[in-house]
């Protein structure tokens, strides 16, 4: 892992990590201060006096650690000095201005440069493992979904609905949830990010629940879209047409496949529906640690998918001030095309719940 690391060497000398996420995912570190260098030749983890028995157990022998103490002002700078130093790669999404300025003073005579998503970029691949907990993890998701559509009846409220997932993410195994579950009755659906609240539920209301839970720190991700009553000629079409949307678009992806590819074959199907402003958002994401990973699949976007990649294919319509639909799966790209660990069911048929 940190020979492909040294590989992005290129604009920079060494690397500073101080993203909690991707310190996690090279160390296993999960304590409040921790930062991680990487030069040419060796590796340091630092943290303080907290956490230095904890990070000795922990952490892998290829990186040597360092408590930080009251002479970190002078180590910082001899270490530096040591590897003859004179460019360092930060990471400018996760660093405050304080933090920089405050780096950049012990840092003399050092250029510090935006080293991008590196880390970021090698999470996109991920390992046997981390695939197994993803699958568990949405396995464990669908668990929590059944379990919330047994719940939910006329009269209840959004944020009910909510408490009632929060509440119960133990007794399906889940460690926590990837995101606030996004709960929408009614005109709320067409909100594709709506905020739960009090509004009750209602014969003839649209259901959109977006649910996700964590499983040995990974990441699950699923939206499904329910009718209250047999739903009308609008619905139906508005259904099928998301659903036939995000069915070709997972149909497309496979090893090597254009992003813009998958997105263009979703894009075409709900444009010539007629629906086109009605689908603003991206098509889909990475997930693992974070809920929210590479790739990214806009619509634009020419970059590749490769085999041990992960991705949610998610589109949806909204109609302001009526109804939204969103139907979204997560799936594992593969060598011959992809599997779709996502089991829930999706027809129109099985949308219809009996309350």
């Amino acid at each position: 892992m940190l020979n492909k690391i040294r590989q992005n060497f290129q604009k920079y000398q060494a690397l500073f990590i101080s993203n909690p996420v991707n310190i996690y995912y090279l160390t296993g570190f999960t304590g409040s201060r921790g930062m991680i260098l990487i030069t040419p030749k060796k590796a340091y983890f630092f943290t303080d006096f907290r956490y230095i028995e904890y990070a000795k157990k922990i952490i892998p022998k290829e990186f040597n650690i360092i408590q930080i103490n009251k002479k970190w002002k002078t180590d910082w700078p001899k270490l530096l000095k040591k590897y003859r130093i004179k460019s360092l790669g930060i990471e400018e999404n996760y660093i405050t201005y304080q933090q920089f300025l405050d780096l950049r003073k012990i840092s003399k005579g050092v250029h510090l440069k935006k080293s991008g998503l590196v880390i970021e970029q090698l999470r996109q691949f991920k390992s046997e493992s981390e695939l197994i907990y993803l699958k568990k993890s949405q396995k464990i998701n669908e668990e929590l979904l059944r379990k919330t559509l047994k719940f939910i009846k006329i009269g209840r409220t959004e944020k009910e609905v909510e408490w009632f997932i929060l509440n119960n993410l133990s007794s399906v195994g889940a460690q926590g949830v990837s995101f606030t579950p996004i709960i929408a009755f009614g005109s709320n659906s067409s909100i594709p990010h709506h905020q739960n609240g009090n509004k009750k539920l209602k014969n003839g209301d649209t259901i959109l629940i977006d649910m996700g839970v964590k499983y040995k720190g990974y990441c699950s991700d699923m939206s499904r879209s329910f009718f209250t009553k047999k739903p009308t000629v609008l619905q139906k079409n508005v259904y099928q047409t998301v659903l036939d949307a995000q069915n070709m678009a997972i149909q497309k992806l496979k090893n090597g496949v254009y992003v813009n590819e998958v997105t263009n074959v979703a894009m075409n199907i709900i444009e010539k529906a007629g629906y086109k402003k009605n689908f603003q958002h991206a098509l889909g994401h990475g997930t693992g640690l974070e809920i929210h990973e590479l790739p990214n699949l806009g619509a634009k976007d020419k970059t590749k998918l490769f085999e041990n990649m992960i991705t949610t294919i998610e589109p949806g319509i909204y109609l302001p001030k009526n109804f939204g639909i969103r139907i979204e799966d997560m799936l594992i790209i593969t060598r011959t095309g992809y599997t779709n660990t996502t089991k829930f069911p999706k027809d129109l048929k099985n949308s219809v719940l009996a309350l």
